[in-house]
């Protein structure tokens, strides 16, 4: 019977097409204080199967009438991975047999309604991780570590002042660029805030000479007590690695929390772990809007609700972007095209993009290099799988 299963699925995988779905609700919306509140799916569901692909994992299986539901999981993550598949395979920083880890591992799989909480909040923040992420070469390990600091919750507020996806504080903010101004808390904002982390991050590891688990104890409890921690254990001759380290109970248990969830996400069909699935694309788009702007207007423009909007953007808390600066947002990429059709929106933005109308014999070469871009940029501007355009469309072209 699982055999049949098995080909069913894989059949109807490899003839769907791509879909593209950006749910939003014209009801009332919790408030966004709430941190039990779940993000609305702004993702885009996209099921493209190369069918070679599907040929070749159906030659390569050995198919039996006693094929484990383990396989038909693996197999299925093979001909159609999402994101948790790819960061899976990816992840590299070894696991140890300790007890804090499996301890945190046991916690996880016995409260699965905080997995599925946390995961769905981070549906719309998760790829754009992954991609700052990938961009600096650093461990995928790091994409998940919203997922210890705040739950992937972007309006959490520790009592110690942290704020924001990656629980920065003001000083720690301050001395990686973040900027604290009337109606905008760069800690909350999720472009901001996210290079600031990883900028710290990226510090911390050259401080601790290429060491990742004394990086993110330092994240977590600050750099100077790790380094007394080390060099008192150099003292007294022990160890000096992570897991031989005296730090304060919290940091004891954060790389361990952070090690557990990897490595279930790693090995999720062997624990059964079930995460909310994220496709492995963009489903976020920056925006820069010269000037302060009301973000009612700009979700207007965008075709947003304001909710939606603010749930992307929680930096900006009086509503309105800051007057005398570029001010950075994200909307769905789904979104983009939209906003920029606004003569409003275009005129705020122009240094982002020009609006071109395609003409009859017009090519994506020809106008990158009019425009002193590139195919790619232009392609990646306007959400484009091909290269074919059409004459009477409407295409971004980023500015250089």
């Amino acid at each position: 019977m699982k055999y049949y299963i098995i080909i069913f699925v894989v059949i109807f995988i490899s003839g769907c097409q791509g879909i593209s779905q950006v749910e939003q609700s014209t009801a009332a919306l919790p408030n966004p204080e709430n941190t039990n509140h779940l993000f609305p799916d702004l993702f885009k569901n996209h099921c493209e199967i190369d069918n070679k692909q599907v040929n070749d994992i159906l030659a390569n299986a050995s198919w039996s009438a006693s094929v484990s539901e383990e396989h038909i999981v693996e197999t299925l993550a093979q001909i159609n991975p999402d994101l948790w598949d790819i960061l899976g395979g990816s992840f590299e920083i070894p696991v140890p047999d300790d007890q804090r880890v499996e301890y945190y591992k046991n916690w996880y799989l016995s409260n699965p309604h905080h997995i599925d909480t946390v995961t769905k909040r981070a549906k719309p923040f998760l790829f754009y991780i992954y991609q700052q992420v990938e961009q600096r070469g650093m461990p995928y390990e790091l994409v998940l570590l919203p997922f210890i600091e705040s739950s992937f919750d972007q309006f959490a507020h520790s009592h110690r002042g942290a704020a924001g996806l990656w629980q920065i504080t003001v000083p720690t903010g301050k001395t990686f660029g973040l900027e604290y101004l009337k109606g905008y808390d760069g800690r909350r904002d999720v472009i901001t805030s996210t290079v600031a982390a990883l900028d710290l991050l990226d510090y911390l590891y050259d401080k601790f000479d290429g060491n990742w688990l004394h990086a993110m104890a330092a994240y977590n409890t600050g750099e100077g007590r790790v380094r007394r921690a080390i060099k008192n254990n150099t003292a007294k001759g022990k160890p000096t690695d992570f897991w031989h380290l005296k730090l304060p109970k919290e940091t004891r248990l954060y790389v361990p929390k952070l090690l557990a969830m990897a490595d279930l996400v790693k090995n999720r069909s062997h624990h059964d772990l079930k995460l909310a699935r994220i496709e492995p694309t963009e489903v976020l788009a920056e925006i820069t809007v010269s000037n302060r702007v009301k973000l009612d207007l700009i979700a207007g423009q965008a075709g947003l609700t304001s909710q939606t909007l603010y749930q992307l953007n929680p930096g900006y808390t009086s509503g309105y972007t800051s007057p005398g600066r570029q001010n950075k947002l994200l909307i769905p990429s789904s979104n983009k095209n939209q906003f920029y059709s606004n003569r409003q929106s275009f005129n705020r933005s122009r240094e982002e993009f020009t609006i071109y109308h395609i003409q009859p014999g017009d090519s994506l070469s020809e106008l990158a290099l009019l425009n002193n871009t590139t195919v790619a940029r232009i392609m990646n501007a306007n959400d484009m799988s091909a290269s074919m355009i059409i004459a009477g469309q409407q295409l971004l072209i980023p500015q250089p």
